[in-house]
């Protein structure tokens, strides 16, 4: 019954380190406001069991974004 519990506990913490590794490896200027890693940072610390998925999300639709962003737009 233990090892039921083990498993997804490890595949969190697992998921949890490669998703605060990559919050890492972004720059400062890779996010839209001036404290957004630190913000990050802390809700990584204070809020373990969900701020990896929302990072997941955020970083995701925030790619997405800067990608529009930057193709040029069809003039007719």
């Amino acid at each position: 019954m233990q090892i039921l519990l083990l498993i997804p506990a490890i595949a969190l913490c697992i998921f949890w380190s490669l998703q605060f590794v990559q919050l890492m490896l972004l720059s400062d200027s890779d996010f839209p406001g001036k404290y957004d890693k630190c913000l990050w940072t802390a809700a990584f610390i204070f809020a373990f069991f969900f701020t990896p998925f929302a990072f997941m999300g955020w970083k995701s639709a925030y790619q997405a974004m800067v990608t529009a962003q930057r193709e040029p737009k069809n003039q007719a």
